[in-house]
């Protein structure tokens, strides 16, 4: 049975990671095409090594964040990470992840609920999200209802310019 859980010293450390499995085979990707986003073919794999891991872990256990996890058996198999600060009426979801084994399990849906409500809690109206671009990372956020932004954060989008930028009322 999957738990989610608030991240804390007790149930995380920055090796939590160590054996996540974040792969994911892209095939393909949204790019903005005369002002229009177009799905085109675009492979490539997506995984991170131990040094990102760790990198990831330590970010997301830091005060600037709010982080909920999923834990099969102790072991972190999903995360949310929001970003504490609100930016206007956004709050931001930073990172969100499910380990590959597990998706479509609604883990994802768990943890995105779980976001919704954090938002809501700190007077957010909406979570706002830089999305990766493949075609299964936009669907997921799409039928968690989340739709593209017209106002995006112009240094999020800047960082990331292949993301599509996206908000989802909460």
């Amino acid at each position: 049975m999957i738990k989610i859980e608030l991240l804390s010293e007790k149930n995380f450390s920055i090796n939590s990671l160590d054996s996540y499995n974040r792969k994911q085979d892209v095939n393909k990707v949204y790019r903005r095409i005369d002002g229009e986003y177009i799905l085109i073919e675009c492979k490539y794999t997506e995984d991170w090594d131990l040094n990102k891991k760790r990198s990831v872990a330590k970010q997301i256990s830091s005060d600037e964040y709010i982080t909920y996890i999923a834990l099969e058996n102790d072991r972190v198999v999903g995360f949310i990470g929001l970003l504490k600060q609100l930016k206007g009426r956004y709050m931001i979801l930073d990172m969100m992840q499910v380990s590959s084994e597990c998706r479509g399990q609604g883990i994802g849906r768990r943890l995105f609920e779980v976001g919704k409500d954090e938002a809501r809690k700190n007077g957010a109206e909406a979570l706002y999200i830089s999305a990766c671009s493949s075609e299964e990372t936009i669907a997921f956020y799409r039928a968690m209802g989340s739709d593209l932004t017209v106002n995006p954060i112009k240094e999020i989008a800047e960082e990331e310019p292949f993301d599509l930028q996206m908000i989802c009322p909460v």
